[in-house]
């Protein structure tokens, strides 16, 4: 009891360790991402933490199986370094005691990885999507950026908005555009072949500078047909008569226009976001390799467990994380392994009552042949006649 009490702890300890670090990783990744979102006005500020709150069950779920096997190598290692499995094996407990004493903490995690795979990340992904789907609602304001002169919509000028609150109103808003019609398109076609002083003319006949201010602006949904629109009350608008040579200023209490909706926002694949009851409803090849990959954590720590305890055994004058470079790659081909069967029936070409189970038995029948006794060799005639 002392020797599995002592070896649980330390593999517990180096355990979270590892999943510490990978997770923000893992995480950083994406917060780069959500920072630019937010720097580019498509997501507010408050949301980015929210947003990688959100990720962390579903990395956490994914990287639990990598920390553990991690730990019981580099717990194993250690302790075969310094000698002291060898005088556990001296004391008659070989590998599969070993692996006894290990089992409970591989499927106390195992139930962990299933919680958060089959329950938490399926509920976290729904809720990342309808705040994407609130910040897209949002961001149809996103180019309006406080603080930042930015291109339009319709890239034909740019657009200055003193503040911005989280709410979406908006307000000191500036822009300026200068639009060309059908008949300056077209000669735009032959621009090189006009001299230089024809250009002038060109865009004097035929540009159109517009120049719109307003104190403030804020969005409006028509109920009836769901489109968007820009409110902006108390402000002016400036447009100039190039060809008349004047300007026409007409000044508003409010008008609006039509937002046009931004697609650059992530939608997330449905099945990730399904609940587990849901998908077993609706047994399709996609539900099927849904269900299989959230099944394949707490099915997987389990036989990692009883995997890593022979691979972690390192020779005497060899250093302790020897071993950790071909356990490593040998988890890698697990992995790679159920990702691509994942792919294959998705698409059909595996039987979703197959699954991973395949995988899984290839696995097992590996780790039996770990746990097999070393073959001693047989002496020779010679070396019989030799000993006589």
């Amino acid at each position: 009891m002392i020797l599995k009490s002592y070896i649980n702890k330390d593999i517990y300890r180096t355990t979270a360790a590892i999943l510490l670090v990978l997770i923000l990783i893992f995480v950083s990744s994406r917060f780069v991402k959500y920072i630019q979102l937010a720097v580019d006005g498509t997501i507010s500020a408050s949301a980015v933490f929210s947003l990688l709150a959100l990720q962390i069950p579903s990395v956490a779920g994914f990287l639990i199986p990598l920390s553990f096997f991690l730990a019981v190598l580099l717990t194993f290692g250690r302790l075969y370094s310094d000698n002291e499995l060898v005088v556990v094996h001296s004391l008659g407990l070989g590998q599969r005691d070993l692996a006894k004493m290990l089992m409970p903490s591989a499927l106390i995690l195992a139930i962990a990885a299933g919680g958060l795979s089959t329950l938490l990340t399926p509920w976290a992904l729904n809720q990342s999507s309808v705040l994407m789907a609130e910040q897209a609602a949002q961001a149809k304001l996103g180019v309006f950026a406080a603080g930042r002169f930015k291109e339009n919509s319709s890239r034909d000028g740019i657009v200055f908005v003193e503040s911005k609150a989280d709410s979406g109103v908006i307000t000191g808003v500036f822009s300026v555009s200068r639009q060309l019609d059908e008949a300056a398109e077209t000669d735009e076609e032959n621009i090189l072949q006009l001299p230089t002083t024809s250009l002038s003319v060109l865009n004097t006949r035929y540009g159109q500078l517009k120049i719109q201010t307003a104190q403030s602006g804020r969005q409006w949904e028509n109920e009836q047909t769901g489109v968007n629109y820009l409110v902006l009350e108390n402000g002016q608008f400036s447009e100039f008569d190039e060809v008349a040579n004047r300007w026409q200023i007409t000044d508003f209490e409010s008008t609006y226009t039509r937002i046009i909706q931004d697609d650059s926002i992530e939608v997330r694949d449905s099945a990730k976001s399904t609940s587990t009851l849901e998908l077993l409803q609706t047994l399709g090849s996609k539900e099927w390799a849904e269900i299989h990959w959230r099944l394949a954590a707490p099915i997987s720590i389990p036989l990692i467990c009883l995997m890593a305890v022979p691979l972690s055994r390192t020779q005497p004058r060899k250093g302790k994380f020897s071993r950790i470079m071909p356990s490593v790659l040998i988890y890698l081909i697990y992995v790679l392994l159920m990702m691509y069967s994942r792919k294959m029936i998705d698409s059909g070409r595996i039987p979703g009552e197959l699954g991973f189970w395949w995988i899984h038995g290839i696995v097992a029948a590996f780790i039996y042949w770990l746990y097999l006794p070393p073959k001693i060799a047989k002496p020779s005639k010679k070396n019989r006649r030799r000993t006589a």
